[in-house]
């Protein structure tokens, strides 16, 4: 795959991520995952709340600099905050947005629908089925917590009535038996059912931190959900308890695959635009650069995206930056050259688009604010407030357009060349 178009596919994710920091502060808890706290023992994990590599190069970053939990959280609710209100307020030329321009003084898209692409039809093999299946069964177990499971906890610690820092979390994995938290707080958990709340009194250390060495606290812990080690047995009676609305094995079993279906069904999709999207794009002539106000736009939001995913391990966006090895004069560089290439593919969009007569009606705008309302537990009122509005309905035509790229590509099967969907855990 070309070097553009790893960029279009970077660039994309990132402008959709920074989508979703524009809106954290109308739902979020701003909380940050993947930090120590006083409960856990030095050297312990958190649960990272990124991608796998990032998540455990930031961590690592994260303890080094030896930030509290209270702090990292306070910091990451400032970004995730402010990153809408930044991108709400700041002023930009009215060419930073594709409302503001004439595409085709950009760009000749060229022959955009019957493009050629691969991808593997969606599929669903019994050992995706078996494999789903078992992961379920190993899910809130009909028994209390026991050694050797993983729970996910909310918990709040007090000395003498009064919350300490760094004692309180929500959304925490722990292992029972790990001894990744202080002495007695996971014993204090066995027995424990899913939605019990209990209350674990134990004694800190000697030799812990200063402030609560040798101190006698209480943590109230609420068990949200018990992963076990080992699978239930899958009965009829265990679908019964699932309660959705299903009493048998047999029913269950197509039920999952139709779940799994769907799932691949739309992952194909996405491959076959996303695929789509890069075969016209490479064949794009463009006539001029994008304005430099739209370039400054988008290089903002990977900044504030960043800042975000940094502030959730207790960093700043260059510290993570350097843990990557990157300078300022670096990463940058790099942005700006993503920010070029996002803007190119976004004047692309608009020029198919205004071809094609698609738009993002008002009413349509209305009824995505609706549902992310729903999903943030805000208003709409308030969500757009925080958001970048004309941005996301950038986001929303691009979502039309990828669809129309889709629906009339050419696509043949990939066979076996690592592009297939469906089959993956």
């Amino acid at each position: 795959m070309s070097k553009r178009t790893n960029s279009i596919k970077i660039t994309a994710t990132a402008f959709c991520m920074g989508m979703a920091v524009l809106f954290a502060g109308c739902g979020g808890d701003g909380k940050a995952g993947g930090q120590q706290t006083a409960a856990e023992e030095e050297g312990g994990s958190g649960t990272a709340g990124a991608g796998a590599e990032t998540g455990s190069k930031a961590t690592e970053a994260g303890e080094e600099t030896g930030s509290k939990p209270a702090e990292a959280g306070e910091e990451n609710n400032g970004a995730a905050g402010g990153a809408g209100s930044a991108a709400s307020t700041k002023e930009y030329g009215k060419d930073a947005y594709l409302a503001g321009i004439k595409a085709a003084d950009y760009v000749k898209p060229g022959e955009y629908k019957g493009v050629e692409v691969k991808a593997d039809q969606p599929e669903v093999t019994d050992e995706r089925m078996d494999s789903y299946i078992e992961n379920m069964l190993c899910i809130n177990p009909d028994r209390g917590v026991i050694e050797g499971d993983t729970v996910n906890i909310d918990y709040a610690g007090t000395l003498d009535g009064v919350a300490f820092d760094g004692g309180t979390a929500a959304g925490q994995d722990l292992g029972i038996g790990s001894g990744q938290f202080v002495p007695g707080f996971e014993d204090g958990l066995i027995g424990a059912e899913v939605g019990e709340t209990v209350e674990v009194p134990l004694t800190f250390p000697e030799n812990y931190h200063e402030e609560l060495a040798g101190k006698d606290v209480v943590f109230t812990v609420t068990i949200n959900s018990i992963t076990a080690a080992e699978p239930q047995e899958l009965t009829d009676e265990f679908v019964k308890r699932l309660d959705i609305g299903l009493g048998t094995v047999e029913e269950y079993r197509q039920y999952v695959y139709d779940t799994l279906y769907e799932e691949a069904s739309a992952a194909y999709e996405q491959q076959v635009e996303d695929a789509a999207m890069a075969a016209v794009f490479a064949q794009c002539e463009f006539t001029a650069e994008p304005p430099q106000a739209m370039v400054d736009r988008h290089v903002d939001t990977l900044i504030s995206n960043l800042t975000s995913q940094a502030a959730a391990y207790g960093l700043s966006m260059p510290q993570l930056m350097e843990v990557y090895g990157m300078d300022e004069e670096a990463y940058m560089k790099e942005f700006r050259t993503e920010a070029v290439e996002y803007a190119k593919q976004q004047i692309m969009i608009k020029a198919i688009a205004d071809a094609e007569g698609l738009q993002v009606t008002e009413e349509e705008f209305r009824q995505e604010l609706e549902k992310l309302a729903q999903l943030s537990g805000g208003t709409a009122e308030g969500i757009e407030s925080t958001m970048d509005t004309e941005g996301y309905k950038e986001y929303l035509l691009s979502l039309k357009v990828l669809k129309l790229l889709g629906e009339n590509a050419l696509v043949s099967e990939a066979q076996g060349s690592g592009e297939s969907v469906g089959n993956g855990e």
